[in-house]
């Protein structure tokens, strides 16, 4: 925590450790001559420090190291005929706003954490002392001293755009600024106390529901933080929904039917959606809880969470309430998913998944340990077995016949693999065989046909030494016989060589005389 005292004659800035116990301020700035802090704001992503000097009209900043001492102050702006005062951070678009308080040009201005892109983002402002930022609904507040008794808080885009009066009252002198999602804090120097106001309703007058915390006697309260935005501002979601509203706010205006009609809507009538309301003195819409926009047409709930009820918690912004096994933000996980093995019931228990077994033991019922209890509930046929077991084989009763085996699953599908492959090779073997036996019996089928021939009546005889047969014996040379083209000549005698004179025989006569000759000599 950092804070100025304005009545330390050496040390201008301190800083405490929250989470000491003795709570030790320890010197953090030396005090300059006419020096005089009006306001603080600290960057948690560069640890950087910056605060306003209204007597030195300067905007300083410094380095805060976590391990180490402080680097030397430097100047960011120097604001001269100027009055800077309260001063917030935008960590989200690292920009810095602060108040110029000088009545003849009261003003908000704004630049880069680095001191460039220096403009004016509200002006014609009577007296403007404080500002604050709130980071989720994209606005920017500060309050405004009116001439006499009277102040009043308004609010706008970080742009200026969009100005609304939120309160308006008299008799208080508020000096510092804070926001929350719900509430707009604001200290008081007249009366010593901190005053409250819703921030959902835009009133001119202080509502009855302002609640007041009165200090202590001779007690002067000064700087005020609602609470510490920087650590949970979640600036990529708040992004989103900006896209999110750009882009619902262009499909409305596609809805439009011609550029006359919008003109009428918009001169005579604004239109507040989900179940928003118009404020009668500034014509802007009033939001219920869970929606922004100019229309209320962002509903923050819309799609945010995915297994799980969605309501909007104090702050203003979603919370999921998850269903069953799902855990995270936006109930985006489910961890109990193929968790439980062997049927296993999962639940979800300090957001880790536990496993409650039915047939099996470990952590995740990876063990089957009690195949008999498994048997009886498959019998008795109660209920189904679990389709993740490895093997089982069980026996049942006689009644229960039906049932005597249980084949897994896995077995199954492995015979529902290999079965068809099996038969479809046994086919094609049987028609192979039936084919081979079926040409095996027609080559065997076939009749030979077996000749003899006699060469010889007499016995066999070498040429060489063989006597003189008479001139009415057959005799063929077997060395001229093999030379033929047809070894199959018949024997035939001599005297049939020739024709017998006056015999006028056809070839085919004789062709058939021959055969006959060969018929009766091969018997």
């Amino acid at each position: 925590m950092y804070f100025s005292d304005p009545q330390n004659t050496n040390v201008s800035i301190f800083s405490n450790d929250l989470t000491d116990k003795n709570f030790t301020s320890k010197p953090l700035v030396k005090r300059l001559n006419g020096s005089y802090i009006k306001g603080l704001a600290f960057d948690t992503k560069t640890r950087t420090l910056f605060w306003s000097d209204a007597s030195r009209e300067r905007i300083m900043k410094m380095h805060v190291p976590l391990d180490g001492p402080p680097e030397e102050p430097t100047l960011l702006h120097n604001l001269p005929h100027q009055s800077p005062n309260g001063i917030a951070l935008d960590i989200c678009n690292s920009h810095i706003y602060w108040v110029n308080s000088n009545k003849t040009n009261s003003n908000i201005q704004r630049s880069n954490l680095d001191g460039s892109d220096h403009m004016i983002v509200l002006e014609h402002l009577e007296e403007a002392i404080s500002v604050a930022i709130d980071h989720y609904a994209n606005k920017l507040y500060w309050t405004d001293d009116v001439e006499g008794t009277h102040f009043k808080i308004e609010r706008s885009n970080l742009d200026g755009t969009e100005r609304e009066l939120m309160v308006q009252a008299i008799r208080q002198h508020p000096i510092y600024l804070a926001v929350d999602q719900n509430s707009i804090y604001w200290s008081d120097v007249v009366h010593k106390a901190v005053w409250t106001s819703p921030n959902k309703n835009k009133t001119v007058d202080v509502p009855s529901t302002t609640q007041t915390y009165f200090a202590l006697y001779k007690t002067h309260p000064g700087g005020i933080v609602a609470r510490d935005n920087v650590g949970t501002v979640d600036c990529a979601a708040i992004a989103r929904i900006r896209q999110k509203a750009s882009q619902t706010i262009g499909s409305y205006n596609n809805l439009t039917t011609s550029t006359e009609e919008s003109e009428l809507t918009t001169e005579t009538f604004k239109y507040c959606l989900n179940d928003g309301h118009v404020n009668d003195k500034n014509g802007n819409c009033q939001c219920k809880s869970g929606f922004i926009g100019t229309n209320c047409e962002i509903d923050l709930c819309h799609n945010y969470c995915i297994q799980g009820n969605c309501s909007i918690n104090s702050d203003g912004l979603p919370m999921c309430k998850c269903n069953k096994t799902f855990v995270g933000p936006r109930c985006e996980t489910n961890p109990c998913k193929d968790y439980c093995l062997h049927d296993g019931q999962c639940s979800i228990q300090n957001e880790k998944p536990v496993c409650k077994c039915k047939y099996s033991e470990g952590s995740r019922c990876e063990s089957l340990s009690n195949t008999t209890v498994l048997c009886e509930i498959f019998c008795a046929n109660t209920e189904s077995v679990p389709t993740s077991v490895a093997t089982a084989t069980c026996r049942c009763a006689e009644e229960r016949k039906g049932f005597a085996q249980m084949v897994t699953f896995r077995e199954n599908d492995e015979y529902g693999t290999l079965l068809p492959i099996f038969s479809a090779f046994v086919c094609v073997l049987v028609l192979v065989i039936i084919v081979l036996s079926y040409y095996v019996n027609k080559f065997r089928r076939r009749p030979r046909i077996k000749k003899r021939f006699v060469v010889s009546k007499g016995g066999v005889t070498p040429l060489t030494s063989r006597p003189q047969l008479p001139d009415n014996q057959c005799e063929i040379t077997i060395e001229n016989c093999c030379n033929m083209n047809i070894c199959e000549t018949p024997c035939f005698e001599p005297k049939l060589c020739t024709a017998p004179p006056g015999t006028n025989g056809t070839k085919k006569e004789e062709k058939n005389s021959l055969l006959d000759n060969m018929e009766e000599n091969s018997w």
